[in-house]
């Protein structure tokens, strides 16, 4: 059962409707008495007028009361008029007060007439719900919340089925919010619960109950434990009434009407109009009782024709019968309007022959389906039970097609041959097109979601859009700067695509037409056309030419439907019916919307993934050295490859600078975590580094002095690892000397090949005040190597925490022969490659500090810079 949708209620609408002539009446009245009174013009004789304001449009009571006020405020205003008491006076008063009662009586006669509307309005549309659908459980909750919003705030009914059960079949209450207590309720409450009392005892006795006012002792009575009571106090039942559904003497079931939050009080013409909703819903359910009979029961179709048409004609589905010959000897009311004929007699007077002709047949796959596989040949060729068949079928002169299940069954004769078929034609249009409605959005869906350029995916959607929504389907964007964008345009033939780019090359969109994209951008609003006529087309043309272009597309239908995301409007989906005559409607552009509605999510995220990871790698660059610099004597390279999709900016960081007097500082380091507060210590951390290595030369030193910044001036306890090193330029080479603040210790690579590991790990830095930081120092032969990594090089790519780290010394197959981006390369390549290929777990970073060898044109002169390698 669906929940009922957000309504107004029928109480609530007369009483919103009620209010404000009630108060026009005593403002009219309060408005003479003003006038008398400051006028002294005796005007008390027009206060009659302020009833029939209110008997307009409120209830007598409402009505009585505007009289009342009226007819005191002309007896008030003798007072200032100076004949208070006179038979002047009394006169008017009397006129006012008849007038009132005139008032009343109209009240009551327009009450009247509005309720007999309403009984008429209430029952047509019970007989319309009785009439459109063969399954009397669903009608039954249909009609339940048609009287949960004309009668009552509850409806329940419950049904005794064939076998003498009794079962509840809906709970409904006009509002959304409620409507899961009607659920609770349905579920919950054992129906035969205080059988004296409730819908079991009304079954019995066959006749109506009225409960004017419901108090807690009458819900215990009808309670079967404390749940069911605590479930019938939630209703908040003011007034109740039960009546019983009766068909052909038998009683079908119950339906049971209470208010709540209205205050209605219901009394007995409301259980009349109760009673003859229950007797058309009683009618329906018989009806739909004897259609299941009748199928089963071929030999009482044969000889109770007069009595199977009586049923048959209140069914929606469209029911035939034909002979062995094919003619038809029965049909029904649906049957006929399905087929396009005026009348039963002439249906059964037409040739089959003819009947066919009119219809086009085609299976699942568009392929023709050729009459002798449909079920009623089958039947009537002696097949006993034939399968259903779905088929699309569609009037040779109307293009729209209509889906329905053709089931099929014989009735034998006493020897055995089928001498009749009777066929049922179930509509499934509605049904299937949800389906397909829904299938489709799962696929637009799965395409939406399978890349970020949107562009390319909105043009995928468009051409999956063709023919199965639309012949055409175009999408068009607003860009950044609220220009409209053309972005694809789809049909099945090519040439008319071809034909439809020329159309919009030569007649671009006016930003600031009134209707069409543009106003369906500028309003937020769609825009739906079900049919275009010649003259709409000749009103929008600009010229004759484009006017002979537009009737070329050959638009029967149209479409425009707005893209719009977080408040922002991002484009348009225009539709257009062309080849097929279909005719767009209310449900079309629901399913238009629905699918608009993903399609802006799709560029939403697109344009919110393209500027994220534009702001990540902006910042990641700020936070690195755009060019190495080549301190004289020392070749520098490095490597740095961020882990993930660089949503994030990484911890990861490194640095080369001069600190003065010729002296040059390297460092590395890794900052715990990722994104913005990783990236403000990395700033942190790089800048005290550097100011520290202006006024310190010793690295243990310049490390506690970042250990110490990061403790005043951090109190989220991020901490980081970070490895220190000054650089000197000696007679023999370079040296090296650096300490570790919990850092991954240098490698020290010698030019004949051999790798070792140098120095003494020290603290983590930014966890405690005092960290242990120990300064090493390694002299640079030329052609010797140290290289500074983090720890992202020796996991990078590890499935998972079980997999043994990269063996820095053994696998790297490092030579002291190779240059310092060569070996920068090697390292990257020995961390991602082999059997670890695939995207690293963590960010790498990578520096090697080469000697070079002595040359007698290096010289002391300016260093060189060269630009830092990135993977």
């Amino acid at each position: 059962m669906d929940r009922t949708e957000a309504a107004e209620p029928a109480f609530l609408a007369r009483r919103r409707r009620e209010r404000p002539w009630f108060l026009a009446a005593l403002s009219t009245a309060t408005l003479i008495f003003a006038l008398d009174a400051a006028l002294s013009a005796r005007l008390v004789g027009f206060l009659f007028a302020a009833p029939f304001v209110a008997a307009f449009g409120s209830r007598p009571r409402w009505t009585a009361l505007a009289g009342a006020y009226a007819t005191a405020l002309a007896v008030l205003v003798g007072w200032p008029d100076g004949f208070f008491g006179s038979v002047d006076h009394l006169g008017r008063v009397g006129v006012v007060a008849l007038g009132g009662a005139i008032a009343v009586w109209l009240s009551i006669a327009r009450l009247r007439a509005e309720l007999a509307r309403r009984r008429y309005k209430l029952l047509a549309e019970a007989g319309r719900i009785a009439e459109s659908t063969l399954d009397g459980e669903l009608m039954l909750i249909q009609v339940a919340r048609l009287a949960a919003l004309e009668l009552a705030d509850w409806c329940f009914i419950a049904v005794r089925d064939p076998d003498g059960g009794v079962r509840a079949v809906a709970a409904m209450h006009w509002d959304s919010e409620r409507q899961r207590l009607a659920w609770r309720l349905l579920t919950g409450y054992p129906i035969d619960a205080a059988a004296a009392y409730g819908a079991s005892a009304i079954m019995e006795e066959g006749r109506s109950r009225l409960y004017t006012s419901i108090d807690r002792d009458v819900l215990r009575r009808w309670s079967a434990d404390d749940e069911n009571l605590r479930l019938l106090e939630e209703l908040e039942m003011r007034s109740l009434m039960v009546v019983p559904m009766m068909a052909r003497g038998r009683t079908l079931g119950a339906i049971a009407l209470a208010s709540s939050e209205s205050g209605v009080t219901f009394g007995e013409d409301d259980v009349r109009l109760a009673e003859e909703l229950a007797d058309r819903v009683a009618g329906a359910i018989d009806n739909t009782r004897l259609y299941g009979e009748l199928t089963r029961a071929e030999a009482d179709l044969r000889g109770s024709r007069d009595e199977l048409q009586a049923i048959l004609d209140g069914v929606a589905d469209a029911i035939t019968v034909q002979r062995p010959d094919g003619q038809l000897v029965y049909a029904n009311h649906a049957a006929v309007r399905s087929m396009g004929f005026s009348s039963v007699e002439e249906l059964l007077s037409t040739p089959v022959s003819e009947i066919v002709g009119r219809f086009e047949y085609l299976d699942e796959h568009g392929e023709p389906v050729s009459i002798e596989r449909l079920p009623g040949r089958r039947a009537l060729a002696g097949d006993p039970s034939p399968e259903p068949v779905l088929v699309r079928f569609r009037a040779r002169h109307d293009p729209t097609l209509r889906w329905t299940r053709i089931k099929a069954t014989p009735v034998f004769g006493e020897d055995g041959r089928p001498v009749l078929a009777i066929n049922v034609l179930e509509d499934l249009t509605e049904v299937h097109q949800a389906h397909e409605g829904q299938r489709f959005l799962g696929e637009a869906g799965a395409m939406l979601a399978s890349s970020l350029d949107y562009e390319t995916t909105l043009a995928n959607v468009a051409r999956l859009a063709v023919p199965q929504v639309a012949d055409w389907c175009g999408v068009d964007v607003l860009d950044e700067d609220g220009d409209i964008r053309h972005v694809v345009v789809a049909h099945t033939d090519p040439a008319k695509v071809d034909m439809a780019v020329e159309h919009q090359r030569r007649y671009p969109v006016d930003p600031n037409e009134e209707t069409g994209v543009p106003n369906v951008l500028r309003t937020g609003e769609p825009e739906l056309y079900p049919d275009i006529p010649d003259e709409m087309l000749v009103e929008g043309a600009r010229d004759e030419e484009q006017l002979a272009m537009l009737r070329e597309l050959g638009m029967k239908s149209v479409m425009i439907v707005p893209m719009a995301a977080r408040g922002r409007m991002l484009g348009a989906l225009t539709f257009v019916s062309a080849e097929t005559g279909r005719r767009f409607g209310d449900d079309d552009l629901a399913f238009a919307r629905e699918l608009a509605s993903r399609c802006a999510l799709a560029v939403d995220n697109s344009r919110l993934y393209g500027e994220r990871a534009h702001i990540a790698r902006t910042l990641q660059e700020s936070l690195l050295p755009p060019e190495l610099p080549q301190p004289p004597g020392i070749e520098v390279a490095a490597r740095f490859r961020a882990a993930g999709e660089g949503f994030d900016v990484g911890g990861d960081f490194y640095d080369v600078f001069e600190t003065g007097s010729g002296a040059w500082a390297a460092v590395i380091g890794d900052v715990c975590g990722k994104g913005p507060e990783a990236a403000a210590v990395t700033a942190l951390a790089r800048y005290t580094l550097r100011a520290a290595a202006m006024r310190d030369r010793v690295p243990s030193r310049i490390l506690a002095t970042l250990n110490e910044a990061m403790l005043r001036q951090r109190s989220d306890r991020r901490f980081c690892t970070v490895l220190f090193a000054t650089m000197d330029r000696t007679d023999a080479g370079v040296r090296l000397r650096f300490a570790s603040g919990g850092h991954p210790l240098p490698l020290l690579v010698r030019a004949d090949g051999t790798v070792t590991e140098i120095g003494t790990p020290g603290t983590l830095l930014g966890i405690v005040p005092d960290p242990d930081l120990v300064d090493a120092t390694i002299e640079l032969q030329p052609g010797d190597a140290a290289i500074l990594y983090t720890d992202g090089v020796t996991d990078a790519a590890a499935p998972d925490v079980l997999r043994e780290p990269l063996d820095m010394t053994g696998e790297m197959g490092l030579r002291g022969d190779e240059s310092a981006d060569e070996l920068a390369q090697r390292l990257l390549d020995a961390a991602l490659g082999g059997e670890r290929a695939g995207e690293p777990r963590d960010d790498i970073a990578i520096v090697v500090l080469k000697a070079r060898a002595a040359s007698g044109a290096e010289g002391e002169g300016d260093a060189r810079a060269v630009t830092a390698g990135s993977a």
